[in-house]
């Protein structure tokens, strides 16, 4: 009997262990709720009322800019899209200064998983098998890092998995950092001109369009996608070739 029940104990701890990412992040998630529900219960305020504060605090107090920093550097922990977050700093703070904040907190996010699988790696991860994505890519990240870091942002690869691969491989931090910073200028700045075109009161529903800066930021967001296309064309036929010489 005894065994009988230590036997699920044993799956959920190690089901635990497995999702631990996700399961912090439910915690978190769940604990902020609560404690949001506590105060809006404590001081008698509507949602409304308290995203209007948010934003008062981040745009009127010397420390809302690095409110806002920190918060999306916790991004990755927490499993919350980055953007909405890029969204929201170009509404809350304009299109400047949001574009320079959110481009140092979304290059300053990519830190935290890049440790992370700096740290859970010796940087001698084997050539995954076939000529998959995959091993084209670390195969370009170990001849060129700074190139295949630049590239794989432009091309809007799945930002946390680009910062993990690069940590594993030991990719050289500063390489890292700056070919991130590079890459993430036209995303940051078509999301962030988004979010700056929303004008009005954004808690009381009252919201209005700027038709110059939407334009402007669907004109560098079709942009991006043109050259994100031809850097993804240029790479496949880049990392096709050492697949070919193999042969």
């Amino acid at each position: 009997m005894e065994i009988r029940m230590k036997q699920p104990l044993r799956r959920l701890w190690q089901w635990l262990r497995a999702h631990r990412a996700a399961v912090i992040a439910v915690l978190f998630w769940l604990g902020l709720i609560l404690a949001v529900r506590q105060y809006m219960t404590a001081n008698d305020v509507t949602f409304a009322q308290l995203t209007a504060e948010l934003q008062t605090v981040l745009s009127s107090t010397w420390f809302g800019p690095l409110l806002y920093i920190v918060v999306y550097l916790l991004r990755p922990l927490i499993l919350f899209p980055a953007s909405l977050l890029t969204i929201l700093g170009g509404s809350v703070f304009g299109l400047w200064p949001g574009f320079l904040y959110v481009l140092i907190a979304g290059t300053l996010s990519a830190v935290i998983p890049y440790g992370i699988g700096r740290w859970f790696s010796n940087g001698a991860a084997p050539e995954p098998a076939g000529a998959s994505v995959i091993q084209r890519f670390i195969h370009m990240l170990r001849r060129n890092p700074f190139q295949a870091v630049l590239t794989m942002r432009m091309i809007y690869l799945p930002y946390d998995a680009v910062s993990l691969i690069a940590g594993s491989l030991r990719i050289p931090f500063i390489v890292f950092i700056v070919a991130t910073g590079l890459g993430n200028l036209a995303g940051t700045l078509s999301f962030v001109s988004l979010g700056a075109s929303l004008q009005g009161d954004l808690a009381a529903g009252q919201v209005s369009l700027n038709p110059s800066t939407l334009l402007f930021s669907g004109v560098i967001l079709v942009i991006g996608i043109a050259v994100s296309r031809l850097l993804n064309r240029r790479q496949s036929r880049a990392t096709a070739l050492p697949q070919e010489e193999q042969v």
